[in-house]
């Protein structure tokens, strides 16, 4: 079983993540800037959690998961600082800095360190209950944060209170991680360089080399519904869409997930690369019933259903990969599989715009559905082809 700490601060680290989310373009809009400059900031932070993201995974390695989870929570509170005392582009700049350097260090560091604790306490059979059940406190903790961040900003009617909120359970996480407790985890012989130990991973382990391209390929459809469910919601409520409506959905989204984490180990208890793969592909019917979807309790149900269906993806990448990775990569291997999800999203954009532009949001979802069920049918029957040999 987990152990309880543990447990609360991958809740309590989810929680302040979402706190902040649904309020982000209304807070740096507050700070003085334009509309037209939020992506801009919202694209800096991106750029630099990116960049930092797989050196981040090697330095917890390196010198330890505590230690780096302890300097994720220290740079998110200058950034939080900026966002509370700042004015203008140079603090927004400078905060987003931050936040893209906390969410780069933290990805990975807790996740590592409480899967090798974990391990050391019980057999390797009983990862997958551990991996489940961080994906699930994980999708919780952002749900309720972003009803929480929501709620304390309609009640407080000022975005003081949501990041004063946030700087407290920072506080609360800094506090709890300094008791930490982290063995020392035993390290490969001979090669020392990190850049080195991982190319050779993903060299000579082709199921961590699967699983970190995979990861790429999960992000085109992902960021297809990311980006477009908002517009198509309101456009079935007949454009009038409430804050609360879209909040709510939001909420659930992440609820939904945490559910397919529970769900994952009932329905597959032993994961394998060809079951994350022909779980994956059943994403194709999730967006299919997002674009057929003709009111919104259609659309409400499909979005949920493919919620789920993630969420049971991320118990089985996570256990495929903490089974794969050795231990003393841990962290860099999780950041890579990260890092590759962004990088996939980000190469998706431009055709997502495209379709967008020249089709209608249902088209798309059509299209990446169909995209992602081909991918994932492909690379089943490459992996089943590979085991017969």
């Amino acid at each position: 079983m987990l152990d309880k700490k543990h447990g609360v601060l991958l809740f309590l680290n989810s929680f302040a993540t979402g706190l902040l989310s649904p309020l982000l373009t209304l807070l740096l809009l507050d700070k003085g800037i334009g509309l037209a400059a939020v992506p801009l900031a919202v694209g800096l932070h991106s750029a630099v959690a990116v960049v930092f993201e797989v050196p981040s995974g090697m330095a917890a390695d390196r010198w330890g998961r505590k230690s780096c989870f302890l300097a994720s929570l220290a740079l998110l509170l200058p950034g939080l600082g900026l966002l509370a005392l700042g004015q203008g582009m140079t603090a927004v700049l400078a905060a987003m800095v931050f936040q893209g350097l906390a969410r780069a260090f933290s990805s990975g560091s807790l996740d590592a360190l409480v899967v090798e604790e974990f391990l050391l306490k019980n057999s390797p059979e009983a990862l997958p209950k551990c991996t489940a059940r961080i994906s699930a406190l994980t999708s919780v903790g952002l749900a309720v944060g972003c009803l929480s961040g929501g709620g304390v900003y309609a009640l407080a009617g000022s975005l003081w209170a949501p990041l004063a909120l946030k700087g407290a359970v920072v506080l609360v996480l800094l506090v709890l991680g300094m008791g930490l407790a982290e063995h020392p985890v035993e390290r490969e012989e001979g090669q020392t360089n990190p850049v080195a130990l991982m190319t050779s991973t993903l060299r000579g382990k082709g199921l961590v080399r699967a699983l970190v391209l995979y990861s790429a390929a999960l992000a085109p459809p992902l960021f297809a519904v990311e980006v477009f469910y908002q517009p198509r919601f309101t456009e079935l409520l007949g454009g009038g869409a409430a804050g609360w409506a879209l909040g709510t959905l939001n909420a659930g989204a992440y609820y939904a997930a945490a559910a397919g984490s529970v769900l994952g180990p009932r329905l597959v208890r032993r994961p394998t690369l060809p079951r994350l793969l022909a779980v994956t592909s059943l994403l194709g019917a999730g967006l299919a019933g997002l674009a057929t979807a003709g009111t919104s309790v259609l659309f409400v149900a499909a979005y949920f259903a493919f919620y789920v269906i993630i969420g049971s993806t991320d118990y089985l990448t996570s256990t495929l990969m903490n089974e794969a990775a050795p231990p003393s990569q841990r962290a860099t291997l999780l950041s890579a599989s990260s890092w590759t999800l962004q990088l996939g999203g980000m190469a998706a954009s431009p055709l997502l715009s495209a379709g967008a532009a020249m089709g209608t949001i249902p088209q798309v979802w059509l299209a990446a559905g169909g995209a992602v069920t081909a991918v994932m049918l492909t690379g089943l029957l490459m992996s089943l082809r590979t085991l017969k040999r």
